[in-house]
């Protein structure tokens, strides 16, 4: 996948389709994480909710999905309801989320089972490979496929590496890994063909705690390189507070 930043993308008007009989489906389209596209997908998606109209929206890198009760809006009307909104002017994505969470990481050895792949893809030393992915503030672009699976905006260039061929049936929760121009992290244990280069002992999702999930799209994350054995606790309280 390429990793687009061009204007004329970040200019592109999103179309709007149906989705089933109660949802509509908004998408700018392209491939690759835009930043501008992507304040203008959060900020929408927070105007939607704020609104009362919609049952639920999900939004992604560069699309959202809204859904409604057909009791209440017909489809035209919906439509008319998202164009007025799409209108208006967005919101500073900092009015949204404005957090920035230190994630602490275990990066190589047992938890970074594919570093060796990235060194040798990237032609860096694993404390270069480190400190590069660390250096920067990850916007947490999106959410899914399972519940907690982090997806954020691009990693470092250098470190892009396409996902491994034969993905692996199980992958710890907290895994970080690389997957063409994306890093991500697991909320759960699941299968998966990302390559990983490390592990948070965080807890991402836990259906049991009053925040479900540590984190949500437009949060920022650090990643904060750690050394020692990994804990065995969870060290979640107070991190996305």
């Amino acid at each position: 996948m390429s990793s687009s930043h061009s204007s004329a993308r970040s200019k592109a008007e999103p179309r709007i389709s149906d989705y089933g009989d109660c949802a509509l489906y908004l998408s700018y389209g392209g491939n690759g994480y835009d930043a501008e596209v992507n304040d203008a997908v959060l900020s929408l998606a927070a105007r939607l909710r704020e609104s009362g109209q919609w049952d639920d929206v999900v939004s992604g890198y560069d699309s959202l999905v809204a859904t409604f009760n057909p009791l209440t809006m017909n489809l035209k009307q919906a439509k008319e309801h998202l164009e007025t909104e799409l209108s208006q002017k967005p919101k500073a994505i900092t009015s949204i989320k404005s957090r920035i969470i230190d994630v602490p990481v275990y990066y190589g050895g047992e938890h970074g089972l594919d570093m060796d792949t990235i060194k040798k893809s990237s032609g860096l030393s694993e404390a270069e490979i480190i400190e590069l992915h660390s250096a920067k503030i990850y916007r947490v672009a999106m959410m899914g496929f399972v519940p907690g699976f982090t997806f954020l905006s691009s990693a470092p260039e250098a470190l892009h590496h396409p996902r491994r061929q034969s993905p692996r049936l199980s992958v710890p929760s907290g895994s970080i890994g690389i997957a063409g121009w994306q890093t991500g992290i697991y909320g759960l244990s699941s299968p998966g063909g990302w390559q990983i280069i490390g592990r948070t002992p965080l807890k991402i999702f836990d259906a049991d705690r009053k925040n479900t999930f540590l984190w949500e799209a437009g949060d920022s994350l650090r990643f904060v390189p750690q050394s020692g054995p990994y804990p065995d606790q969870d060290l979640s309280e107070g991190a996305g507070s």
